[in-house]
């Protein structure tokens, strides 16, 4: 038996080498490792289904991480309880949302005409029909704060500052690049939030959403003939 305090050797007289000790990745309940952007995927897809079925007050974070196969905790952890998961959860489609317009005029696709935006933003829509409802939900109970958004105002610039630059050069200096942002923020989720009120109020029919986008393009091309 080798004295206190000496390194153990092994028969053939080498020393044996010490056990190191590392932190071990967290693992899910089955023994695997937790893949940490999987796993808030997982969620916020959870989440996403959930609100569009049930609404927002609709489920509980126990619901949500039976669905999601997460622990109750582990969404705590992410997401700092159910108001920080609902912020999350209507951001990213945004931010999804505003990297395919960013792409879209780096390609100039937007700059030729606002046709091809109106229609990406309208696609948007129709493939995520609850989520316009859900962001007029959010900004009504104030969930939605300033912050939630903040953090996309370099991109937004981004736009804008080209935009500007796409005014200028057609000397159409005058018009608030900012403005028609807004104008076309309002048009387009605000037609599909009241839509069915539209609908009713104006008898429309299967053809009038290609209409409005029509003329809403029209509207925004004379912005930049000004």
């Amino acid at each position: 038996m080798p004295r206190a305090g000496t390194t153990p050797r092994r028969p053939n007289g080498a020393a044996t080498p010490r056990r190191t000790t590392t932190a071990a990745p967290r693992r899910r309940r089955g023994g695997q490792p937790r893949d940490r952007e999987a796993t808030v995927a997982a969620i916020i897809a959870a989440a996403t289904e959930l609100m569009a079925k049930k609404g927002p007050d609709g489920f509980g974070l126990a619901e949500l991480g039976e669905r999601a196969g997460v622990s109750f905790g582990l969404i705590h952890r992410y997401f700092g309880g159910k108001a920080g998961l609902l912020k999350e959860t209507l951001r990213q489609p945004f931010a999804r949302q505003l990297s395919r317009v960013l792409e879209m005029y780096a390609s100039d696709d937007g700059e030729r005409s606002p046709e091809p935006l109106l229609e990406l933003l309208f696609a948007a829509g129709e493939k995520n029909p609850h989520y316009v409802r859900l962001i007029a939900w959010g900004i009504l109970t104030e969930l939605l704060t300033d912050d939630v958004f903040a953090t996309h105002r370099p991109m937004v610039d981004r736009l804008l500052d080209g935009y500007q630059r796409d005014l200028k050069a057609l000397r159409a200096s005058d018009v608030d690049p900012r403005a028609v942002a807004a104008l076309l923020l309002t048009a387009t989720l605000g037609y599909q939030l009241f839509r069915p009120m539209l609908g009713s109020l104006l008898a429309t029919d299967d053809d009038f959403d290609a209409t409005y986008q029509r003329h809403l393009a029209m509207a925004l091309e004379s912005f930049r003939r000004r």
